[in-house]
């Protein structure tokens, strides 16, 4: 009689188990965004790349999160993409429900820029996604820059950046010592467009651009009118600090490349281990995905996972392919998380001589 009545018990149970959870769904637990709306913040003003790439994502994210959050975008730009950064680690609330998408706070990270006054450590690390920076200058400088090897040949030219702790122009400055080439440090363009215009009208002879500027811009209007010749695209690293290729650019080499092309050996010393500082952090990560510290787990799992699926979706990829000029490429899973504490713990001596090096030009 006992036995009878257990397993009656253990049959109601069991029924009742799946009532709730599979036909009303009142047991069961609901997805952690279901019900809430996520903002999306983007470091940068609307119009830019990196606000275009936000809200590509932002349009196609909602279906790959459990419970279909609704999704709202807000632009905070302003010192340099600082103050989103700032306001994620300092005045978000640590609840899952704003999210950074960001251009460039590793590099800020690297660099302590005062300006930054949280630590990227404590922020939960979500993805990264790729992008890498193509570099390219006139033809026309002596003795003729025809093919990327040229580049050694050069006699003294004039190369354009974007501001003397902009990460781009680091790395340029950098690849360019390395490569033991003569050159005048032009730096203060508002924007590679500013600067792109100055190669065109021959005030500079070098300048470098994301991806998508060079595919839609430099490639048609000045590399295959013979104005300029592409020399090289920065550095993908490994967490292992291997270089690789990019697929997006397969006609092209990397930096990396064209340097073993040319002297047979690959780069080495301290400005070779902080170019592959600096480009991990600006290449792999070129924009960076992140809450606020301390954001549930629930919430960090769900759009960790929400990524991998996004990173399949065709539509997305598609989507993003006609804006973005490129099949966007996210860092994920273990190898990611790997890659980001490399960034954010990077060697002292590394950082260090970063700095200087940018305080060498600054005086």
């Amino acid at each position: 009689m006992k036995l009878i009545f257990r397993r009656l018990i253990v049959s109601i149970v069991g029924l009742a188990f799946l009532f709730f959870s599979k036909d009303t769904g009142i047991a069961a637990e609901k997805p952690f965004y279901q019900g809430r709306a996520l903002t999306v913040v983007i470091n940068f003003a609307a119009g830019g790349p990196t606000d275009v790439e936000g809200r590509i994502i932002a349009r196609h994210l909602s279906r790959h999160i459990p419970g279909q959050p609704g999704i709202v975008v807000q632009n905070m730009g302003g010192a340099g993409g600082v103050i989103a950064v700032n306001w994620l680690g300092e005045v978000a609330k640590a609840d899952g429900l704003s999210l950074g998408y960001f251009t460039g706070p590793l590099f800020h990270q690297q660099l302590k820029n005062p300006a930054l006054r949280v630590n990227l450590v404590k922020y939960p690390f979500i993805t990264a996604l790729q992008g890498i920076t193509v570099c390219y200058i006139r033809a026309d400088v002596p003795p003729g820059i025809k093919k990327p090897s040229d580049i050694v040949k050069a006699q003294r030219f004039r190369a354009g950046g974007l501001s003397f702790d902009s990460s781009k122009d680091v790395r340029f400055r950098l690849s360019f010592d390395l490569l033991g080439l003569k050159y005048d440090y032009v730096t203060g363009y508002n924007s590679s467009s500013e600067a792109r215009l100055a190669v065109q009208r021959n005030e500079i002879q070098y300048h470098d651009e994301t991806l998508p500027g060079y595919r839609s811009m430099v490639e048609p209007n000045m590399v295959k009118t013979g104005m300029v010749t592409t020399i090289y695209y920065n550095d993908i690293v490994s967490p292992e600090g291997e270089v690789k290729g990019s697929p997006d650019a397969p006609e092209l080499s990397s930096f990396t490349q064209l340097y073993t092309q040319v002297f047979g050996k690959p780069p080495s010393g301290i400005k070779y281990e902080a170019l592959k500082a600096a480009n991990t952090s600006s290449t792999n990560m070129s924009r960076v995905i992140l809450l606020p510290p301390g954001s549930p787990p629930e919430a960090v799992s769900a759009l960790r996972n929400a990524f991998k699926s996004l990173s399949r979706d065709q539509d997305f990829v598609e989507d993003a392919k006609k804006v973005m000029k490129f099949h966007p490429r996210f860092e994920l899973g273990e190898e990611a998380e790997k890659l980001y504490q490399k960034v954010v713990q990077a060697p002292p001596e590394i950082l260090d001589f970063l700095r200087q090096f940018i305080d060498q030009v600054k005086k």
